[in-house]
Order: C-alpha cells, then sequence, then structure tokens
C-alpha cells in the first residue's frame, strides 16, 4: 500500500509539474515576455523532473523567492516597465517559486493555480496557432493531476485512479464544452488595451529608405499578409488576384547611394468606421478578406484596382505620394476587407481618386543632379537621338529586362550604380533606380515604389500568400499627364522562392489562417452568421432528421421487445473472454467450466473486492439482478485492477 501511494504521490509531482509547464509555454510564445524569465522555470522543471523531490527548498524558502518577485516587479514598474510586462515577469518567478517548493498537498494546488494564470496571461497575448498545443496539454495534465491528487486516499480522496484510456471521453467532453463556449461567450477588445507595450516583429519587405549597397543577400519566406475570397467563387479569386501590385512607399528624392521619401502632405482623411472610397463606384469590385501579419509599419498594402476598403476602428490618412497609413498602430493581426476591380493590363498606377493619378511632380522628382555619370553615358550610348523620350526610355527598359537577377551580384558600395552597370547583374532595387534616373535624365519626372508583388496560391487553403521574398522595386514616370508604371525587373526574378518543403508549407500556412480567421478573429457578427447556417443548415435537413429518428426510436422498440425471444447472442461469449484475458493478465488460467469462486484471490487485488465481484457477477448472471452489459464487466475489472491491498 505505502509503494501504492508512493508511487501515486510521484505521479501527482509530474502532472502538477505539466500543468504549469503548458502555462509558461503559453506565455513564452507570446514572443512578449524575455526568454530570461520563463526560461528559469523551464529548467527548473526539467531538474526537478528528472532528480525528484530531491530538488525542493521548504515553503519559507520558496515563499522568498515569490516575494522577491513581487518586489523586483514593483522596481520594475518604478523604472517604468509596462505593467503587462511586469504582471507576466511576475507569474514566471511565482512558477519557479513554487517549482522548487517542496512537495506537499498545498504546493500541487499552487502550481495548478500558477499555470491557470500562465495560460489566461498567454491567452491575452498570444495570438500563434501553435498555442493552442500548450493549451490542449494544460487541460489534458490539469484532468489527470486533480483524478490523481483526489485519488491519493488522503483526507476526502477515496476514487481509484483510473487508466489514460478512460479519460479520453471525459476529455472530449470537455472539449465540447470549450467550444461551446468559444462560441457563446461575448468578445472583449483586449488587444487595443496592449498596443502601446506590445513589441511587434518588423514583417515589411519595404522601408520609407533605400541604401543600394546594403541589401538582404538572402530570400525571406517570412509571410506577410494572406488573401482569402469572401464567396465561394475560387477560381476567379485566383485570377483576379494573382499578378497583381501592392502598393506601398513612395521614394521620390536620390541623393549620391540611396532614396528616401521627399516632404508629403495628407489630403484625405478617414475617420474611424469610415469606410475607405477611391472609385467613383464604391459598390463595384471583387471582395477579398486581406489578413496582414504582426508588423510594425503604419502603411496599408494597396493591390491594384482596390475601390475600397472596410474601415473597423482606425483613422485613416492619404497623402500626395499615394500612400495609405493608419494614424495609430493596428492590432498585430489585421483582417481587411478590400474591394478590386478586375485585373488590368494597363500602366497607369491604382489606386486614386482622379486627382492623385494626376497629381503634378514635383520638382524633386526631376531632379538630375545627383545622376552617376557612368549611367549618363549608358543612356547616351544606349538610345538614339532621333526617338523620342517615351521611345529612349522603352528601349532602356527593354535593354535592362534583358539582364541577369542576381541577389548575390557584387556591389560597389561606392559606385553602385557603375558596377551593376558594368556586370549588368543585380537586384530589383538596381533596376528601378536605374530606369528611374534614365528618366529623369530623358527629361521624365520619376519615383520609386516599394512594395510586393505577385504572391504564390496556396492550392490546400485556396488563399493568395504574400511573403518578404515578393517584396519588389518598380517606377513610376509622368508620361502624357499622368503617372505611369514601368518595371524593369527581369522576369527570372519570380522564379526564385526560399520555401523549402511547399507540400508542408501549404498546409502550415493554412491551419495558421484558419486559427486567424475562426479563432482570433471570431467576432459578434461571426456567431450570428454561424447560427445562421446552423438554422438554415436544419430546415434542410430537418425532414430527414425527424424521419432518422424516428427509424432509430423504432429500433430501439423492436429491439427490446424481441430481445426475450433471441435464439444466439454473442454476449456471454465476448464476456467470457474478457474474463480470459483479465485473469491471464493476473497470471491465473481458468478452464471453462470451472467457477470464479474457486479460483484463487490474484496478487495485489483486494480480497473483499474480489469477492464482492464474484458475488454481483453470479446474482446477474443467474437472473437475481440486471445482466451487465461487456463495457459494465470492463468498468468493473478496471476499479478491481486499481485496488491494492
Amino acid at each position: 500500500m505505502n509503494q501504492a501511494m508512493s508511487s501515486s504521490a510521484a505521479n501527482a509531482e509530474r502532472l502538477t509539474l505539466g500543468v504549469l509547464i503548458s502555462g509558461v509555454a503559453a506565455l513564452a510564445l507570446s514572443d512578449f515576455v524575455s526568454p530570461l524569465y520563463w526560461s528559469l522555470p523551464s529548467i527548473a522543471a526539467l531538474i526537478r523532473w528528472h532528480i525528484g523531490t530531491r530538488f525542493s527548498l521548504s515553503e519559507m524558502q520558496a515563499s522568498f523567492i515569490g516575494w522577491f518577485g513581487f518586489l523586483w516587479v514593483g522596481l520594475e514598474l518604478i523604472l517604468g516597465r509596462a505593467w503587462v510586462v511586469a504582471f507576466t515577469d511576475f507569474l514566471l518567478i511565482l512558477a519557479l517559486a513554487v517549482i522548487v517548493e517542496a512537495a506537499t498537498p498545498r504546493n500541487h494546488l499552487h502550481r495548478m493555480l500558477t499555470g491557470l494564470f500562465l495560460m489566461l496571461a498567454g491567452a491575452v497575448l498570444t495570438d500563434s496557432v501553435l498555442y493552442a498545443i500548450p493549451l490542449l496539454a494544460l487541460m489534458w495534465f490539469t484532468w489527470r493531476s486533480a483524478i490523481c491528487l483526489y485519488g491519493l486516499q488522503q483526507p476526502g480522496g477515496d476514487l481509484p485512479i483510473h487508466t489514460i484510456s478512460y479519460d479520453l471521453r471525459s476529455t472530449l467532453v470537455m472539449l465540447l464544452i470549450a467550444l461551446l463556449m468559444f462560441i457563446a461567450l461575448p468578445r472583449f477588445d483586449v488587444q487595443s488595451k496592449l498596443q502601446p507595450t506590445q513589441p511587434r516583429k518588423a514583417t515589411t519587405g519595404f522601408s520609407d529608405r533605400v541604401q543600394l549597397g546594403d541589401f538582404a543577400r538572402e530570400l525571406d519566406a517570412t509571410v506577410v499578409l494572406r488573401a482569402e475570397p469572401i464567396d465561394s467563387n475560387i477560381d476567379k479569386f485566383q485570377r483576379q488576384t494573382l499578378g497583381r501590385y501592392w502598393r506601398g512607399v513612395t521614394l521620390s528624392q536620390y541623393a549620391n547611394h540611396g532614396w528616401q521619401q521627399r516632404p508629403h502632405k495628407t489630403i484625405k482623411t478617414w475617420a474611424a468606421t469610415k469606410n475607405i472610397t477611391f472609385a467613383r463606384a464604391p459598390d463595384s469590385g471583387y471582395a477579398i478578406a486581406v489578413f496582414r501579419e504582426a508588423s510594425d509599419h503604419p502603411y496599408i498594402l494597396l493591390p491594384d484596382g482596390v475601390s475600397s476598403i472596410e474601415n473597423d476602428n482606425h483613422q485613416v490618412k492619404l497623402d500626395d505620394l499615394g500612400q495609405l497609413r493608419f494614424s495609430k498602430a493596428p492590432t498585430r493581426r489585421l483582417r481587411l476587407i478590400m474591394k478590386i476591380d478586375a485585373l488590368s493590363n494597363a500602366p497607369i498606377f491604382h489606386p486614386t481618386e482622379s486627382y492623385l493619378s494626376e497629381q503634378m511632380p514635383i520638382p524633386s522628382e526631376s531632379d538630375t543632379s545627383s545622376i552617376p555619370k557612368a549611367l549618363k553615358v549608358w543612356v547616351k550610348k544606349a538610345t538614339s537621338t532621333s526617338s523620342t523620350a517615351s521611345q529612349s526610355l522603352n528601349i532602356l527598359m527593354q535593354e535592362l529586362q534583358s539582364w541577369t537577377y542576381d541577389l548575390h551580384a557584387p556591389i560597389d558600395a561606392q559606385q553602385p550604380l557603375a558596377s551593376f552597370l558594368k556586370s549588368k547583374r543585380g537586384h530589383c532595387e538596381l533596376y528601378a533606380t536605374t530606369l528611374a534616373l534614365a528618366a529623369r535624365e530623358l527629361g521624365m519626372p520619376s519615383r520609386i515604389i516599394n512594395g510586393y508583388y505577385g504572391g504564390e496560391w496556396n492550392d490546400m487553403g485556396h488563399f493568395l500568400v504574400l511573403r518578404q521574398q515578393h517584396a519588389h522595386s518598380w517606377v513610376e514616370v509622368w508620361q502624357h499627364g499622368q503617372w505611369q508604371r514601368m518595371d524593369p525587373t527581369p522576369a527570372s526574378r519570380w522564379q526564385l522562392s526560399a520555401v523549402q518543403f511547399p507540400a508542408f508549407d501549404a498546409v502550415w500556412e493554412t491551419i495558421k489562417l484558419s486559427w486567424y480567421r475562426y479563432i482570433l478573429e471570431f467576432q459578434d457578427n461571426d456567431r450570428e452568421q454561424l447560427l445562421q447556417q446552423l438554422i438554415a443548415g436544419l430546415k434542410k435537413i430537418a425532414a430527414w432528421a425527424f424521419f432518422s429518428i424516428f427509424i432509430i426510436f423504432l429500433s430501439i422498440r423492436l429491439r427490446k421487445q424481441l430481445r426475450p425471444i433471441t435464439w444466439f447472442s454473442r454476449t456471454p461469449i465476448i464476456q467470457q473472454r474478457i474474463w480470459d484475458k483479465w485473469l491471464k493478465k493476473h497470471h491465473i488460467i481458468r478452464h471453462p467450466s470451472m467457477p470464479l469462486r474457486q479460483l484463487p484471490i490474484p496478487d495485489h487485488i483486494d480480497a473483499d473486492m474480489w469477492h464482492k465481484l464474484i458475488k454481483d457477477w453470479e446474482k446477474q448472471a443467474y437472473g437475481a439482478s440486471s445482466p451487465w452489459t461487456t463495457s459494465q464487466l470492463k468498468r468493473h475489472l478496471r476499479a478491481l485492477s486499481t485496488s491494492r491491498c
């Protein structure tokens, strides 16, 4: 008995550690706390798991760690640390204290409560799909540890500890209850309260400054945004979204070795909840949902031909460079509903209201003072004096498109364009810069646009993915009274990809988009839409459902009526096999004709429970009580197995 109690206590020790570490993992996935804070309890838990209770402190000593954490957090607040960050730091220091505390029933309770608090903090701060893993682990560890602690036969604990398979049914019930609560409970705006303190990853592939001698030498497969259709017309969505330019930042001033934005002014502001409209017919266009990844830039990526954007709760500004940006930082995960016009091959840039595309260039967009001598020589050599400026620019663009796209081409930091013109190899910013400055040399105003182009299609989830590797630079040239897009980058650029395992990546991106759409972005209107779909579905199948229920009910009644005259039943044979298997497991071989009461009591089985089971079995077998089903027999045998003498 003492050995069994010791084994159960060791099991409880590991299970409550599992509850706590699940909470630590949820908070660590948020990328919101310092690795120093979550690595300490993780290392302590691994040592405690391996060494056992020998690695422990008294309750008084462990409480000193908790008080230290409280005082340390107070100091962090005084020094100006955000309260949300300080609170998570305190929880992790508290987790360290209860990990190293002596193994007592009180400490087991401390671990479970601390783990739950950590999971709640992780629920607020973590938006990754991976959060589901520690959440499910915590549910399972909590359930198992609660049963284990209740079954230690201490005061109030007299229930047997069942096997893991026995708990699967309860686990499914818990998951179902959690799903119903997720759908039914109201949503609260938590993320906006945390935005001032949340660190956000810089996943933009463009910037408002470009240095030609400083460029990433490898493609980056980090996802920038995902776009999915609103309706079920997948083929149309694929045709309408692939091959679009996504406009980001406009750069007009070139000086020495790079670009930067010229001074600009806001020409239009949309208030919060006011939809953003570009075209004259806002109801036209094809609706898509765009999910932007966590990012630190305020720009809204604008696809060609966008006519309107639904605005939930942000003030948005449009400037005279065609840039659309938020006044304040948006949420970590941003979902925008856009309407886009049919894809056109027209070179005029979109989106705009009409006056924006006709916005006259300013002198800085015609500045030729910083154009390198090597580029001037190249323009003069490659063009004919009899050609117009537009014809000469097209000749230069075709020349550039025949060169080689190469991320690893050697670039002279002092004379980047001269080395590029000599090697005829480079990246898109070099191609765009060369054409933009050539246009100015020919007398046409020009500017650089940094954004994204193309994207890739996810066949599994049926959505578009834009990655860092799709970041692109192209040129806008003032021709015929309007800004027109020109892209001199060779087409071989889009044959390159950093995705190592496309099939696996497609599955993973589909899971993440489903997590964002149906978990993180599940709102009150989604609940209403879900209920409407359920009601509509029930109306369609109501007649068949009623007929099926009637047939099932009638079958059950007939089975009960016909059971007394059933000629043959396999239940006794199945139960006999269950008995033989259980006895064999306990090293007892029974002849089919031998009564159970004549068998010896199996080793390590409580004698009183054994005799009671045999008595109850014989009563039901001879009709003195209701017959047992197969599942009832299995349940009695499991309870007997857990009874130790």
